[in-house]
């Protein structure tokens, strides 16, 4: 313990910068869809692919990009959420060769979960354009990989210059970058260094999963439970937290106090319940599939739980919560069973 007029510096949090998020620990999180639509045309719009033995080609403009991206800060680890479709076209003509010709590409995959090498460059032509197989090669042998830079450019920049926004600066960050100014200035080579340390952040934002089984009995029928689980009033009561609507396929959700949240994916009357779920602690955008399947025996109402895409890291305390905030929450509400032990 401290003495007497002598705080733990720990606790002194005015003079310091992070001051409402002390060390960058507590979750923070942003919508970087904008910013990466914007940064993903300014690295391919112009960008030419040439060869003077061969031929030449321009990317012209990228015609769509649909997709979504955010960036999140927990512990000081930065974490990168994206998943966007690109269409573009591209022009070009071969050495020698007053013939122009022009084509159109696509990008089906661009996300955190491949690699800048795995990423598909698709090349092809429309009905109505000129084709030239020749040409067609080349933006796939020479154009694919001066693309793929481009996109790891893109998932570099999200990883700094985006998401430098949500961490604020701490009393170490000074003599940090003076210790990495005085390595760089003695450690030519540190590039290479700092590129292995950025892939391999990248390889550990990835998520790993589970899957999750359960089954669980109550002394009810299943339309009763059926109705429990979807019915506002009956869900305000076990979950002891307001909710909006009964359940209706594509209607979002929202329990204790927002830490569960989802969206209902398919009803069936009596017998199944299927939804997106995830709890607020997980990455962000990252959703779970949870099927409640109800089937009606001679000791009750029997449950089976199903839910792939539990982070691993929380496999134990999802499966914590259902039992003691469904589960057992709903039996002492309702009266369906002993509690669980």
């Amino acid at each position: 313990m401290a003495r007497m007029h002598e705080a733990d510096p720990r606790w002194i949090v005015e003079e310091r910068a992070d001051a409402h998020n002390v060390n960058n620990w507590h979750w923070r999180e942003m919508d970087a869809t904008e910013w990466s639509k914007k940064k993903l045309k300014n690295l391919l719009n112009g960008l030419v692919i040439e060869d003077k033995n061969i031929a030449a080609c321009t990317i012209e403009e990228i015609t769509s990009c649909d997709g979504e991206a955010s960036v999140s800060n927990r512990k000081k680890k930065i974490i990168c959420f994206y998943e966007f479709e690109l269409k573009g076209k591209w022009k070009g003509s071969l050495k020698d060769s007053d013939i122009k010709y022009s084509g159109l590409f696509e990008i089906p995959n661009l996300s955190e979960e491949n690699d800048a090498d795995e990423i598909d460059v698709v090349v092809t032509f429309g009905k109505d354009q000129r084709k030239c197989d020749e040409l067609k090669e080349f933006m796939r042998t020479r154009g694919t990989p001066a693309i793929r830079a481009q996109l790891r450019k893109f998932c570099d920049a999200l990883r700094t210059e985006c998401a430098t926004s949500i961490q604020l600066p701490t009393n170490d960050d000074n003599n940090k970058k003076k210790i990495a100014m005085n390595i760089s200035s003695s450690k030519p080579d540190l590039e290479k260094d700092t590129n292995l340390q950025e892939k391999t952040a990248n390889t550990e934002a990835k998520i790993c999963t589970k899957k999750l089984t359960m089954s669980e009995t109550f002394m009810t029928s299943a339309d009763e439970l059926y109705k429990t689980l979807t019915l506002k009033d009956r869900v305000s009561a076990w979950s002891r937290s307001p909710t909006s609507a009964d359940a209706a396929v594509g209607e979002a959700f929202a329990l204790f106090d927002g830490n569960v949240t989802g969206e209902y994916t398919a009803l069936v009357l009596d017998e199944k319940i299927s939804m997106r779920w995830r709890f607020k602690s997980w990455p962000a955008g990252h959703h779970s599939n949870v099927t409640l399947s109800l089937k009606q025996t001679s000791e009750g109402a029997e449950i089976h739980l199903e839910q792939s895409g539990v982070p691993e890291s929380s496999t134990e305390a999802t499966k914590s919560g259902w039992k003691n905030y469904y589960w057992r929450s709903i039996k002492m509400t309702f009266g369906y069973g002993a509690s669980i032990l």
